[in-house]
């Protein structure tokens, strides 16, 4: 082809020339990346080039191969120590493993027939006899709880039975000073609870339950002329025992001087002592074991008396709760 002068002919052999390759800020000619080795299908090693490195076409990378230690012997491991055993738990003998409804009764006549020693729970209608004996034997729907106060029209009888064997016969009585009830109800309950106070002849002890708040009132120190009036040479003596109940809703500082208060204004026993009063809450579950080793020691099932304080109280955050 011949070539044609001038213009045309510079148009040519621009279209000969290779393409321009990129240049930096400087000038310099920039160098497209080397890749070396094979394609990455074959398993070869890429390696990018950096800008402006020397040109290399291709490196083969020869890596010697370190040869393998084979080793026919090995060393026996140092024999380890097994590891201590985990003490086991220790369970607590006091605990209430069973517990359960036995009989209800409206009248003395449908008492179930004596057996065992009996714990009776006596106290004033709102007192929380309900949710004690719940504490006691941990279990909350034993005996029904009721914001209204008077829920327990008649005496109903448990069965609590712990972890070393001992059983226990538990006796919930029903409260008194409700005035909303008629008075020949409260009659009624009143003959229902001095008849059984009077000639259960298995009962071995009753816990007066009284507010910590308000203390001894006219009802709870009749019930103990009562109970002391009532002591015959043909059973055992009943022992009396002081409870002070919801005391979390007591201020700390506050406790040790209610249940003071308590044991000095309830009458002496028949040896001129003092009877201790002892702190429990349903809430938090303080006195709960006192209370059961003072069960054990009157029914005499094992255990030591509780401590002369009445059993330590613990702080609390201040819990609102309604007991029948």
């Amino acid at each position: 082809m011949r070539e044609l002068p001038g213009a045309r002919r510079h148009d040519q052999l621009r279209a000969r020339r290779r393409p321009e390759r990129p240049r930096d800020r400087a000038g310099r000619q920039l160098r497209a990346p080397v890749h070396v080795g094979r394609s990455a299908r074959l398993g070869d090693l890429h390696l990018p080039v950096p800008a402006l490195a020397l040109p290399v076409r291709r490196v083969q990378a020869a890596v010697p191969a370190a040869p393998l230690e084979v080793t026919t012997s090995r060393r026996a491991p140092k024999p380890q120590a097994a590891p201590p055993a985990r003490a086991e738990r220790q369970l607590d003998p006091f605990q209430i493993v069973d517990s359960s409804f036995v009989a209800g009764a409206g009248s003395l006549a449908s008492l179930p027939p004596p057996v065992s020693a009996e714990v009776a729970f006596a106290g004033r209608s709102n007192v929380g006899k309900s949710s004690l004996i719940n504490t006691l034997v941990e279990r909350k729907g034993l005996v029904r709880t009721s914001s209204n106060p008077g829920s327990t029209r008649q005496i109903n009888l448990y069965e609590a039975r712990a972890r070393d064997g001992a059983v226990f016969q538990l006796v919930d009585l029903p409260g008194y000073g409700f005035t909303r009830r008629s008075k020949s109800e409260q009659a009624a309950w009143a003959s229902l609870i001095e008849g059984y106070l009077r000639g259960r002849v298995t009962l071995a002890a009753v816990l007066l339950l009284v507010d910590a708040r308000r203390g001894l009132e006219e009802d709870d120190l009749e019930l103990i002329r009562f109970i002391e009036a009532s002591r015959d040479v043909a059973r055992r003596p009943v022992e009396l025992l002081l409870v002070a109940t919801k005391v979390d809703k007591v201020q700390r500082s506050s406790v040790r001087r209610a249940l003071d208060q308590l044991s000095a204004a309830a009458p002496r026993m028949a040896g001129g002592g003092l009877r201790r009063a002892i702190g429990f809450s349903s809430i938090t579950g303080e006195g709960r074991r006192d209370l059961w080793l003072a069960i054990r020691r009157v029914t005499q099932l094992g255990g030591a008396a509780p401590s002369s304080s009445g059993g330590a109280a613990r702080e609390d955050d201040d819990q609102r709760t309604t007991d029948g």
